[in-house]
């Protein structure tokens, strides 16, 4: 029996069987298909903890203290694994891509600005400085956050998983699980190649964690959004800033002077494909705010799922004694990896529920039998 098994080897799965790992734990992983191909390993690796809010919130305090987790964690992984994941100082440009975004915008600019001096509003000065350099502003309204940095979400993946592989963490993978059965000592979790007995369990497989808990997120209508994302190589393009335009569309600075242009969202989508229409759009937004993109060479296109619930709000609760749930984490679930795994590792190892996390409770849940 293991002590603990977590479902779902994305980014949280992992992170969580990382901090948790300790010769006084008997942990595995499963997951139904190679680890880490689904959104962690999909992902644009922003490290967006102030580009994505506009109001104070629990998250938004999680996310800023996550942020400042993947400095050290860039240096100490790679001393572990040999793996960089690219951590790259690279700040962010908040962009207004039409007129009436401008005012939401100023909004989100003085909203960060009490918190963070170091968010600066773009001067005309600065804004024809960029366009100099052949990026389009499709207006003159843009904030700079000196701090959203970023990495590289594959070579995190990649490197999380080596991690569990050095610290002896069992892995059991293109194993699907069909079923959660609650017993007098634990749980029994049924897979196609059969069954596996944990005195605690972990729900963390992304946009289906859900399919696994028998409605008991339906409060929360959780689904996926899928997303599609370019990556383009140029030597002509002077870029080492993310831009973030308010239509949705990103550009985000890589190593080897790639660019990564993202992304789609198409909800309730669980289909692997890139669709015509989504790349199409996707090369007309880079050309539009980076013309030089034209000559670039584009080297693949991806997409991938990403676990959404209403109010964009994640869900980390224990449904009942031993069996957790760790899902919605959308947008920000590579930026709140370090610090999720952290805390549910605490929780686990204390009996004690971290403070913070009660403010990413389980809607609907009631006491009782699970089944």
């Amino acid at each position: 029996m293991y002590d603990v098994l977590i479902i779902g080897s994305g980014v949280m799965g992992m992170s969580i069987a990382r901090a948790l790992n300790s010769e006084a734990y008997r942990i595995a992983v499963i997951d139904r298909d190679i680890p880490g191909k689904h959104a962690s390993y999909k992902a644009g690796g922003m490290l967006g903890a102030q580009n994505e809010f506009n109001s104070d919130s629990a998250l938004y305090r999680l996310a800023l203290k996550s942020q400042q987790y993947f400095e050290p964690l860039a240096h100490s992984i790679a001393e572990e694994v040999g793996i960089d994941i690219e951590y790259r100082q690279s700040g962010l440009l908040k962009i207004a891509a039409e007129a009436q975004h401008s005012h939401q915008v100023l909004e989100q600019y003085e909203f960060l600005q009490q918190h963070n001096p170091q968010v600066r509003l773009l001067t005309n000065k600065d804004i024809q400085q960029y366009r100099n350099y052949d990026i389009s502003f499709p207006t003159n309204t843009a904030f700079h956050i000196p701090e959203d940095h970023q990495i590289n979400a594959n070579r995190y993946t990649k490197a999380l998983l080596a991690s569990l592989h050095k610290r002896h963490i069992e892995r059991i993978f293109s194993t699907e699980v069909t079923d959660i059965q609650a017993g007098h000592e634990g749980y029994s979790v049924c897979t196609n190649k059969g069954k596996f007995a944990a005195q605690k369990v972990i729900v963390a497989g992304g946009a289906w964690s859900h399919y696994l808990l028998n409605g008991q997120l339906k409060a929360h209508e959780p689904t996926g959004v899928k997303g599609e994302v370019m990556l383009f190589e140029s030597r002509d393009i002077q870029l080492a800033t993310t831009l973030f335009f308010t239509d949705g569309c990103y550009i985000v600075p890589k190593m080897k002077q790639r660019y990564l242009i993202g992304a789609t969202s198409y909800f309730n989508d669980y289909s692997v494909n890139v669709t015509a229409g989504g790349m199409q759009c996707l090369l007309h937004q880079a050309l539009t705010y980076v013309p030089a993109l034209g000559n670039a060479t584009i080297i693949k296109h991806w997409s991938g799922v990403r676990p959404y619930t209403n109010q964009e709000k994640p869900v980390m609760d224990e449904i009942q004694q031993g069996l957790f749930v760790i899902t919605g984490h959308y947008r920000n679930g590579i930026l709140l990896s370090p610090v999720v795994g952290e805390l549910i590792a605490l929780w686990l190892k204390s009996g004690v529920k971290p403070e913070i996390l009660n403010d990413f409770k389980l809607g609907g849940c009631t006491s009782g039998s699970y089944y």
